[in-house]
Order: structure tokens, then C-alpha cells, then sequence
């Protein structure tokens, strides 16, 4: 008994509509949490500590929960590649927003928002199926 085998990152058999969606909310997503983040910079100043950590955080759920969502919608068996793919929109907004601040944690906060993506693709697929797997019986 042999499953078919692809991979995350080969875009063939992907929906195009979900695939733009999942880049541009992933895009939406990054710009409106990096303007909360300065936003709570310019006001609160000093009081505010481990930005960094915050931006990992913040970048690596808003990815999950928009690649299980998209991977949930598209009903395809393609959530990994959605999440990757949707992700990157994330990681070339973080390395634009935060490489002046440092190289490295611009990485960090990228690799989060594809690291992200790829477990909220995966969450969202096995949802799917366990529920396939739940009316079937």
C-alpha cells in the first residue's frame, strides 16, 4: 500500500488562486504585525522588552494560522506547499523590515514565518483527513 509521494515544494497540482491568497495574507499579515510592533515601540518606548522574541513569535503563528486555514480551504492534499509558498512573502518582508536592525535576527524572524507555514500546512492537511477519515465511518 504506497501513497503518493510529492513534494512541498513542487507547485504542480496546487490551486493558483489559493497559492496567491496564501503570499498575499502571509504579505498583509507581516506588514500589519510589524506596524503593531512599531507602533508599541514609539509609545511605550523603554517598557517594551524582547522585541525579538516577540517578532519570532508573532511571525511564526500568523504563518501557521494562515497556512491551516488556506491548507483547510483548498481541500487538495497540497497544504505543505501552500504554507512554504506563503510563507516566503513573510520571510521577504521580515529580511526587508529588519535587516537594518541586525542580519541575524532578520534570518531568525524569517525562518519563523517558514517554519510557520510549513506546521500550519501540515496541521491543516492532517485536520482534513482525520475528518475525512471520521465521516467515512
Amino acid at each position: 500500500m504506497q501513497q503518493n509521494r510529492f513534494s512541498p515544494f513542487d507547485i504542480r497540482g496546487t490551486k493558483v488562486v489559493y497559492l496567491i491568497l496564501a503570499i498575499i495574507a502571509n504579505l498583509a499579515f507581516a506588514l500589519a504585525f510589524f506596524s503593531f510592533v512599531d507602533w508599541l515601540l514609539l509609545n511605550y518606548g523603554e517598557a517594551v522588552t524582547g522585541v525579538d522574541t516577540t517578532l519570532m513569535l508573532g511571525m511564526f503563528m500568523g504563518s501557521l494560522l494562515i497556512a491551516f486555514l488556506i491548507s483547510f480551504l483548498a481541500k487538495d492534499g497540497r497544504g505543505l506547499t501552500y504554507g512554504i509558498y506563503g510563507s516566503l512573502g513573510a520571510l521577504a518582508l521580515a529580511l526587508v523590515r529588519v535587516w537594518n536592525s541586525s542580519i541575524l535576527l532578520a534570518v531568525l524572524v524569517g525562518l519563523m514565518s517558514v517554519l510557520g507555514g510549513y506546521n500550519g500546512g501540515l496541521l491543516g492537511e492532517n485536520f482534513r483527513r482525520n475528518q475525512q477519515r471520521h465521516k467515512k465511518k
